[in-house]
């Protein structure tokens, strides 16, 4: 039997190959302080030996509260290199999530910084199988202080523990359709999600940006993706609105992967207009959909930019990319399928259909392994080899996916599935709009009613009535909304950097249902 290849494992593959590559280049920057290709393995692999000697051993599932992005950006790869398994915890779970989360991922052990550890303190009683547990940034009750045990580690390449098919990480999902999934990714899904970035222009001295949402599958989709290209990561600590275009401005950023519900809020209550954004290059646009209103806002702000859509989820990260001014006024056309992967649209038979809605379902290297522990949700979502997503999506005849939305969102009224986006978009062009979310209600039922809830832009006033108006030549009869809630903000998913996360249709939905009356 041959000896396993050392590519196979995502943090070799991703870090080491590059510091032997290009060691003096910088590959990060956060804080102020800069670390080369060369620098950066040797701390990755410090932490490695660090967790090795420690007792963490390949296979064993690594539970992480992190709100520290530069310790996630040591510790992921590390437990990678050794074959130990990531379980990237979101740090504004509330404490029950953590138990539960915790219990369905069978941990063997658990790291959390100073800024979780009254969390940490609180559950840990419910939590009395973990053997170890380690504490970054200072000390705490029966945890070990993992930086003394790093500072004294080696900083040689540690024995790799995993490679391919094998698990390198627990992802887990937004939540935004119910409760968190543990979505396993092997090290081969991993590479194949970072290698998206090869697809997209880049060239020397580009620098990609982000924010803490590395924790997660934002890692191996953002800073991964950077490192395992070359380019160098601007690591921020915050990249809400206002420190996001410090940052721009600041380090020169070119690179970004942002939602369009954070351009939004951007564009309509940030000074965006007093920072300098010329660096910018790239912007992927993703994660849910957007319109032509709000696209035509920033390609106005943002002439030299080139936007490009992509479209994923955790399950199955980055499965199309695709430039935004090949079809202007169809932005929910999100690309053609990367190399290697594959798409199909199924109608409510089963059969696969071109030019029309339906389900949409994918397959290719970057697929997860399996939801854990849930073969319940495992069945209704894998099949054949092909994830089915929950989306409604559309293919075009030149093979161009569009994707439409939660299935779950699709407004029912007279006899058709209305989307939310064809409301909202229209809603986005009146004056002093800043954000517009569309849901029917009751839910499931099989004729909806519409909400429509809308937030102003920063200083303008917008009634009720004056939106109606504004609708009633611009929107059919059967898109009309049947009750308008102006709010001062949106429901949006906490994304961990300080900004707006996805718009929760949902939540708007349980809020203000109750106000149709009978």
């Amino acid at each position: 039997m041959s000896a396993q290849s050392p590519y196979g494992n995502y943090g070799h593959a991703v870090l080491t190959a590059n510091a032997w590559r290009t060691p003096d280049k910088v590959a990060l920057v956060c804080r102020g302080h800069n670390y080369t290709f060369d620098a950066l393995n040797r701390a990755v692999n410090k932490m490695s030996n660090a967790l090795f000697d420690a007792g963490i051993k390949a296979g064993q599932r690594v539970g992480s509260l992190l709100s520290d992005c530069l310790s996630i950006a040591f510790l992921y790869p590390a437990e990678a290199k050794i074959g130990a398994v990531v379980a990237a915890f979101n740090p504004f779970w509330p404490e029950e999530q953590i138990v539960a989360t915790a219990k369905l991922s069978g941990l063997d052990a658990f790291v959390f910084d100073q800024a979780n550890a009254a969390v940490i303190a609180r559950v840990r009683p419910q939590l009395t199988w973990i053997k170890h547990w380690f504490v970054v940034g200072g000390t705490a009750e029966g945890a070990v202080a993992l930086d003394p045990l790093f500072a004294a580690a080696s900083d040689a390449e540690p024995v790799l523990g995993a490679f391919n098919d094998d698990p390198m990480a627990l992802f887990y999902t937004s939540g935004s359709t119910g409760v968190s999934k543990p979505v396993v990714h092997s090290h081969a899904s991993s590479k194949a999600t970072s290698a998206f970035l090869l697809e997209l222009p880049h060239e020397e001295g580009d620098v990609w940006g982000t924010g803490p949402i590395i924790w997660g599958v934002g890692y191996t989709c953002t800073l991964g993706a950077a490192i395992f290209t070359g380019m160098k990561v601007a690591l921020e600590d915050d990249f809400g609105p206002r420190p996001f275009l410090a940052a721009v401005q600041r380090e020169r950023i070119s690179h970004v992967t942002m939602l369009p519900s954070q351009w939004a809020d951007l564009l309509a209550n940030h000074p965006h207009e007093d920072f300098d954004l010329s660096s910018l290059k790239v912007i992927l646009l993703g994660a849910e959909p957007i319109g032509s209103a709000l696209l035509g806002k920033i390609r106005k702000r943002l002439p030299q930019v080139g936007l490009y859509a992509f479209y994923g989820q955790t399950e199955i990260p980055y499965i199309c990319t695709g430039s935004l001014s090949e079809n202007p006024k169809t932005p929910e056309g999100v690309g053609h399928p990367r190399a290697g992967v594959a798409v199909k649209i199924l109608d409510p038979q089963g059969n696969r259909v071109v030019g029309a809605v339906g389900d949409l379902a994918v397959t290719g290297p970057a697929r997860m392994v399996e939801y854990l522990g849930l073969p319940e949700k495992n069945a209704e979502a894998l099949k054949d080899g092909w994830f089915f997503s929950g989306d409604l999506g559309m293919i075009d005849a030149g093979g161009r996916v569009h994707v439409l939305g939660r299935k779950e969102d699709a407004i029912a009224r007279a006899g058709r599935y209305i989307r939310p986006l064809e409301i909202e978009d229209v809603v986005m062009t009146i004056p002093g709009v800043g954000e517009a979310g569309a849901i029917g209600a009751p839910d499931g039922a099989v004729e909806q009613k519409i909400i429509l809830a809308v937030s102003a832009t920063g200083g303008a006033t917008v009634t009720e009535a004056g939106v109606r108006a504004a609708l009633a030549d611009r929107l059919p009869a059967t898109h009309q909304p049947d009750l308008i809630v102006i709010s001062d903000a949106l429901p949006h998913t906490n994304d961990a950097s300080g900004g707006r996360g996805k718009l929760l249709r949902r939540s708007i939905r349980d809020q203000y249902q109750h106000l149709l009356g009978a």
